[in-house]
């Protein structure tokens, strides 16, 4: 967390999102906080990679040589229901934005998201929107 703070005291221009139903410290320093429904994650990071999609935000080359079940992916995505959330369609729509428009994104968890029922689920949503725009491997972003 020290080096997050750290990071977003030096560039104040960028974005920080904390995903958690939770209020926590992280918060405080987060320019959007998405206080979801316990348990839905999956369909966050599925409406996140909906909305990607639809901006044409694809890294297409990267996707062709390093992914497999694009299609599938997107149909299960397409058909996630933005309210599962609870959170305003608004804040959804800034964070698909943000992510978006921001070529270096880093994601960060901790262990409550792997080690949920769901853990494999959650985390395979969250690497698809990676994957979808080739924001992975990279220095600045994964």
């Amino acid at each position: 967390f020290q080096r997050l703070e750290a990071a977003r005291l030096a560039r104040p221009s960028m974005k920080v999102v904390v995903v958690d139903p939770r209020r926590t410290e992280t918060c405080d320093i987060a320019d959007l906080h998405l206080a979801l429904k316990p348990g839905s994650d999956v369909a966050l990071f599925n409406l996140l990679l909906a909305g990607l999609a639809k901006r044409d935000v694809v890294d297409r080359d990267f996707v062709d040589r390093h992914t497999s079940g694009l299609d599938q992916a997107l149909t299960a995505a397409r058909a996630t229901d933005s309210s599962a959330c609870g959170l305003p369609r608004a804040d959804i729509e800034t964070f698909i934005d943000w992510f978006a428009r921001t070529e270096r994104v880093v994601t960060l968890y901790s262990q409550g998201v792997n080690q949920s029922s769901a853990g494999v689920d959650k985390v395979n949503a969250l690497i698809n929107c990676h994957l979808l725009t080739g924001r992975i491997g990279r220095p600045g972003m994964g």
